[in-house]
């Protein structure tokens, strides 16, 4: 047996190992949540952005969501618009709302455009912190890195359950 092969039929084993507690879960609702975001732009430029979005549990612990943005940065002595579409995974430490703060980290794509250049693709990692439901929205604090430093404040509809 060459290397090879013993990669891919390790692969296959890890897939299989990870799959079958995922299948065994109890079932969860896939009701979307909406979410509205301030975010700052750090750098390369300094801005604003806002934007609305909506995510979905994946499971207990991981969430998908799908965030459009639009704002202003600065270029120089100019200011010039910058439009964002991000698609995130989070992987949520507390999914269950035991804690106070529930301490989460992810990673996706963003697809920016600004100004007159070419929209571009950026990897994205972002960690971040949710706070206590209030009424019906759970507010976060987030840092994310991918073509930049952002710092934003998240308001995320409140689950019937869990974070």
């Amino acid at each position: 047996m060459d290397i090879r092969s013993l990669a891919i039929r390790l692969a296959l084993l890890t897939g299989y190992a990870l799959a079958a507690p995922i299948q065994a879960q109890q079932r969860v609702s896939l009701q979307p949540r909406l979410e509205t975001r301030l975010d700052a732009v750090l750098s390369p430029s300094v801005g604003v952005l806002g934007g609305i979005g909506v995510n979905v549990r994946a499971g207990w612990y991981a969430r998908l969501g799908v965030t459009a943005s639009a704002g202003v940065v600065a270029r120089g002595d100019t200011w010039e618009g910058l439009q964002r579409l991000d698609a995130t995974a989070r992987f949520l430490f507390d999914p269950f709302g035991e804690s106070a703060r529930g301490i989460y980290g992810g990673a996706g794509l963003g697809l920016r455009y600004d100004g007159g250049r070419d929209a571009r693709g950026e990897l994205l990692v972002l960690l971040g912190v949710e706070g206590r439901p209030t009424g019906r929205v759970v507010p976060a604090v987030e840092v994310t890195l991918g073509g930049g430093v952002r710092v934003g404040v998240v308001l995320r509809g409140r689950r019937p359950t869990g974070r």
